[in-house]
């Protein structure tokens, strides 16, 4: 069956203006133990159970891990909340999906470099590799090449951040991966929180409501940098 058959690439268009147009890069760092960390590989789909607390601030590194996250959905609750604004603070939002662009060692650092997607683009990311995935990973890793020398951020090492981010993207507690195939209940202690980053966000087409997601990923399972010829950008 093509990839076309399959239904890769039904709302393709809308998967991508939701993705990539006005996507920044967002930091999370934590410390991981090397058996957590090495469970994250290139091309993974991830869907990440809980709000996701991320600051707009890169600077240099003290813990062994680093999440970068391209997103274009991100809630800048600083400007809600100006007592956060030191910490940068945004939020991804509860079921955020992301695909494991690339992993990039120096020394004893590892960047994890994911990208924000919409829940109706699990099938088409599985699938594709684009033209401005290519251009995202060179920023990424001169990002880590640029500040890897750097003092960290004293603001992102203050026990209240810390709390919010010293833990890994898209897991439990118990260090195992949010299935795919179920969603997350949103009570009614959330709701608000989640409809307002929505709001926020503008996030409120049907390209990223929650669905339980069948993965079909197979090594080697993508479709090659064609999208410029396709949507000519």
């Amino acid at each position: 069956m093509t990839a076309i058959e399959n239904g890769v690439f039904e709302n393709s268009e809308e998967i991508i203006n939701w993705t990539y147009p006005g996507a920044t890069l967002y930091y999370k760092d934590c410390d991981l133990k090397s058996s957590v960390a090495e469970k994250f590989t290139k091309g993974q789909l991830i869907r990440n159970g809980y709000f996701l607390d991320v600051s707009s601030r890169g600077g240099g590194m003290k813990f062994n891990t680093r999440f970068l996250i391209a997103s274009a959905k991100a809630a800048k609750l600083y400007q809600v909340n100006p007592d956060n604004e030191r910490f940068g603070h945004c939020c991804l939002n509860l079921d955020s999906y992301l695909k494991v662009l690339d992993i990039y060692k120096i020394g004893d650092k590892t960047q994890i470099f994911l990208l924000h997607i919409p829940a109706k683009g699990l099938k088409y990311f599985e699938s594709v590799t684009s033209n401005w995935d290519e251009d995202f990973i060179k920023k990424a890793r001169q990002s880590l090449d640029d500040k890897i020398h750097m003092e960290p951020i004293s603001d992102l090492l203050e026990p209240f951040w810390l709390e919010r981010t010293n833990f890994p993207v898209g897991m439990t507690a118990a260090n195992k991966f949010y299935p795919l195939s179920s969603v997350t209940t949103i009570t009614k202690e959330v709701k608000d929180l989640y409809s307002g980053i929505k709001n926020l966000t503008k996030d409120n087409s049907d390209i990223n409501i929650p669905t339980p997601f069948s993965n079909e990923q197979k090594s080697g399972s993508k479709i090659g940098l064609f999208l410029k010829n396709v949507f000519g950008k």
